[in-house]
């Protein structure tokens, strides 16, 4: 089963390059719960936001430190009416505290985000972020 509504939360990020940010937060706005709770976990650590703001804000705080090329492949591992988990595929770009630009490819680190839905919105997403070891 396709869940059409996280399917066109993913579509709509092209509009932040094709028609600016602001029709992207109107076009995702309509997709969430007011009561939307965002959770980022990655090596700044995890923080959760709430309402549809938060979302945005968190967006924001997070593009500070990790740059997406805009190639990601999205796989939907698991996807019913209520719940979607996405494996992200594609290569991101780290900026560390020493404002020093590294490049992780897709195979270097754990990037998933997940889904709850209620009453055809997103009530919660859970955005995880790992790097693989270097040995």
């Amino acid at each position: 089963m396709s869940n059409e509504i996280v399917r066109q939360f993913f579509k709509n990020y092209p509009l932040i390059r094709e028609q600016g940010f602001e029709i992207f937060r109107l076009e995702q706005s309509k997709l969430f719960s007011p009561d939307l709770i965002t959770t980022t976990s990655d090596t700044r650590g995890t923080f959760t936001h709430h309402g549809i703001g938060g979302f945005f804000e968190g967006m924001i705080a997070w593009s500070k430190y990790f740059l997406v090329n805009g190639q990601s492949r999205h796989e939907y591992v698991d996807e019913t009416p209520t719940h979607v988990l996405v494996r992200m595929h594609g290569d991101l770009r780290l900026i560390n505290a020493g404002n020093v630009d590294i490049t992780s490819a897709a195979s270097e680190h754990d990037w998933t985000q997940e889904f709850e839905l209620s009453n055809d919105l997103i009530a919660k997403v859970d955005i995880r972020l790992f790097f693989h070891q270097q040995s």
